[in-house]
């Protein structure tokens, strides 16, 4: 089943967080504002004004940690205990899902502000649970996907370098697992050909295989501003027009799997999910010259994709949970459905021996 590819409103451009009170009071007059430590502090002093401007306060819910589903139970919580009318996330990932799925919860609408390019979750009708220790525990799937999003973009330019380069590679991810898996789709539809179209878009923006990765780094403003826009809304966009069984594949099996690791808490999910990428250009019959050039494009942007240098280098200690995790993924069975442990664990030696040599 398709859910709604796109959230039904969308403010974007210089000066979007200054109308994002006018936009909400459709939806209600009292919102519940998840927030973190970093990110909603960025905006904070355009934000409150602006809502004030308009009469509206909202109860703040401060979140920190993985996207848990105790932790979407609190704010589900407090926004009922609070008679809140909607919810607003303002932050990076971990908070737009909390804030997203606390929503779908109470039966409310979710209105969605990005402060960091690292991941589409602004986007999507899905939000990415784990377990308390950190470890991917599943997809919590809403109905919709949020009512408003917010892409400021002088507050998505702002974010530091390594949140945006974590969005680059995510963006190439979705590319790549899309259109590995249409490679399998019997009869291409309106819905799965618009979702390649949009990965012809993005990929000319950053995939170095579609000449995307020849913009300099770190991209000076206005390119930063767009790239960072960019690497937010189409990887979601494209997700919910090739629906949950033709977005994902290797890349994010691997990603996933890696998160059972202690140490693993230091990458960000683009960072990881980067190694997974090139386990699965692997799988796929990529070269060493190929898979090195991925490499060093990854290495351009400031990450180093070796077990080692993303905390995960204790998979070898005890490799077979993580192999069987990887396997055990629907994206990876339809995409590489005659892989064994063997072949996966092959994969990864050859593309971490890669990666190590930078």
């Amino acid at each position: 089943m398709i859910r709604t590819p796109a959230p039904a409103r969308v403010l974007r451009g210089r000066g979007a967080l200054e109308a994002v009170a006018g936009e909400i009071t459709w939806l209600g007059r009292r919102p519940l504002l998840v927030h973190g430590s970093v990110g909603e502090a960025r905006v904070r002093t355009r934000l409150g004004p602006a809502l004030a401007a308009a009469g509206v306060t909202p109860e703040r819910h401060r979140h920190e940690g993985p996207t848990t589903v105790t932790a979407i139970g609190r704010a589900a919580t407090a926004a009922r205990a609070a008679g809140c009318n909607v919810v607003i996330g303002v932050g990076g990932g971990r908070v737009l899902d909390v804030a997203k799925a606390a929503a779908w919860r109470a039966g409310l609408p979710a209105v969605v502000v990005p402060t960091s390019p690292a991941t589409c979750a602004a986007v999507t009708a899905i939000a990415v649970a784990y377990d308390n220790a950190g470890a991917w525990a599943g997809p919590v799937a809403g109905a919709t996907a949020p009512e408003l999003c917010v892409l400021d973009a002088d507050a998505l330019a702002e974010a530091p370098d390594r949140l945006l380069a974590a969005g680059v590679l995510d963006a190439v991810v979705k590319v790549r697992e899309v259109r590995l898996a249409a490679r399998r789709l019997p009869q291409a539809d309106a819905w799965s050909t618009t979702a390649q179209a949009a990965c012809a878009v993005l990929a000319g923006l950053v995939d170095p295989a579609a000449g995307g990765g020849a913009l300099s780094w770190p991209p000076a403003p206005p390119e930063r501003a767009a790239l960072a826009e960019a690497v937010v809304w189409l990887p979601g966009l494209i997700a919910g027009l090739a629906g949950e069984a033709n977005k994902l594949a290797a890349a994010h099996a691997v990603h996933n799997a890696l998160t059972l690791l202690p140490g693993h808490e230091r990458s960000l999910h683009g960072e990881l999910v980067a190694l997974g990428l090139l386990v699965q250009e692997a799988l796929d019959g990529a070269d060493d010259a190929a898979l090195a050039e991925l490499v060093a494009w990854m290495r351009r942007l400031g990450v180093d994709p070796s077990l080692e240098g993303l905390g995960c280098g204790a998979l070898w200690d005890d490799p077979d949970p993580v192999l069987a995790h990887a396997l055990s993924h629907a994206g990876m069975r339809a995409a590489f459905p005659d892989v064994t442990a063997e072949g996966l664990a092959a994969a990864l030696r050859r593309v971490d021996a890669l990666a190590g040599r930078g």
